[in-house]
């Protein structure tokens, strides 16, 4: 264990005493002893953590002006590639991480900072022991990172509501998982056939026919640039670099679940063979007529939503039905969400424009599959912007994300249906 990160630990351990003491209104003698020594031994030791953080910082910036050469082995020929070290540990085909163990890090704003000026500490490389450094960057350690898996649903639209299948062993891999092909020329059970047998009849094969749908995970990254000055105070550039680039990677997702044409990025819903278009009566309206009209088309084994356009509420709220009643149900004093023809609505700010394919959806999120592959990862550069002092930080992953279905689903009352609705133009 490196020094610095022991003293990082002996710190945070005082400060785990500190917090149940400082909680209480009225302290004991002993207590208010020992907390009082606890407290000088946490100051001492954050004065000593930032002394041994310089030392490291300046050791960082000499060895890259000039670097120690690295001594050959002695029975090495220079015009011969070098060997690999049969100590080494091998790679084991397709076996990746679960988790990423942290080595120290306090937040991602101090992972940064070591990424751009102190390479050399023995976290950054107890990382790339761990393989993290592959794709370019650091895979940000699980205990820290602002993980997407852990959106609230007012933040996003899909990964909250969808099915989301982990990374897994291989989070790169294809997912292909089988299905009933439900669609044209087959039927509700994929192509079964059922009869009624006489005695001693012969009884019919058939064979069900199965489809294979496919997610390979697909790489999104977003970089901001912050002022070598911010990065160095890490703990306060660590909130900004973390909301911004989290905020930035979810959004990207966001967008490319609705509106995504599958082409280096995820099949969005609106691009999808399942969805069902449903004409509304009149250009840039939405009436009580076409909200049936699209409930009717409605494929439903799970919770369904309203996803709509923040102007197009306005138009909702004011909606009649055939006997002159609101049909907007809201219940401010409860807190319980609005609902429409008894199904919440969801406002999307990422919504299309009113009037347009889209501006109204009904749909049923656990339909549409989320396959994670790498983890968010991070790399930071000074090499873009070295003449201005400024530090471009790159987050990326790869994820894919597609409906299950390839089509509507062909029901036994010889109509398809979906779960995937969209208001179209006239």
């Amino acid at each position: 264990m490196s020094k610095l990160l022991e003293l990082k630990r002996s710190r945070k351990e005082l400060v785990g005493k500190l917090g149940p003491l400082a909680e209480k209104e009225v302290l004991t003698p002993d207590e208010e002893k020992s907390y009082t020594d606890w407290k000088g031994q946490a100051e001492t030791l954050a004065k000593q953590i930032e002394r041994v953080e310089f030392v490291e910082t300046e050791r960082a910036v000499i060895d890259r002006v000039d670097p120690v050469p690295s001594k050959p082995r002695p029975d090495a020929d220079p015009s011969k590639p070098a060997k690999p070290d049969p100590a080494a540990p091998k790679p084991v085909a397709g076996a990746t991480r679960k988790r990423v163990e942290n080595p120290g890090f306090e937040c991602v704003g101090e992972l940064v900072y070591c990424a751009r000026f102190n390479p050399s500490d023995s976290r950054i490389q107890a990382l790339m022991e761990m393989g993290t450094g592959e794709s370019g960057g650091l895979a940000i350690p699980d205990e820290i990172n602002p993980t997407l898996a852990e959106v609230k649903p007012q933040e996003a639209i899909f990964r909250p509501r969808a099915t989301v299948v982990p990374a897994g062993e291989s989070p790169d891999a294809d997912l292909v998982l089988p299905s009933l092909n439900q669609g044209t020329g087959a039927n509700l059970y994929g192509g079964v056939q059922v009869d009624w047998i006489s005695e001693g009849g012969d009884k019919p094969e058939t064979t069900a026919k199965i489809k294979e749908t496919r997610w390979s995970p697909k790489e999104v990254a977003a970089h901001i640039v912050v002022t070598d000055k911010l990065l160095r105070n890490w703990r306060s550039a660590s909130a900004l670099i973390e909301r911004m680039l989290r905020g930035a990677l979810l959004a990207a997702e966001d967008v490319a679940f609705l509106k995504g044409n599958g082409v280096g990025r995820p099949t969005g819903v609106l691009a999808a063979k399942a969805l069902k278009k449903v004409n509304r009566a009149q250009a840039n309206e939405v009436s009580y007529a076409d909200l049936v009209a699209m409930e009717a088309e409605l494929h439903e084994d799970g919770e369904a939503i309203w996803v709509v356009s923040p102007r197009v509420i306005p138009k909702l709220r004011q909606m009649k039905d055939g006997a002159n009643h609101l049909i907007w149900q809201e219940d401010a004093r409860s807190g319980a969400p609005s609902t429409l023809l008894g199904r919440s609505v969801v406002k999307n700010y990422r919504s299309p424009a009113p009037g347009s394919l889209g501006d109204v959806l009904l749909i049923v999120p656990s339909y549409y599959v989320i396959k994670d592959g790498v983890d968010t990862t991070i790399a930071a550069s000074e090499h873009v912007l070295f003449k201005q002092n400024k530090t471009v930080v790159k987050a990326f992953k790869t994820v894919d994300g597609g409906p299950w279905l390839d089509g509507p689903l062909s029901q036994e009352d010889g109509n398809t249906y979906s779960p995937f609705v969209a208001l179209d133009v006239p």
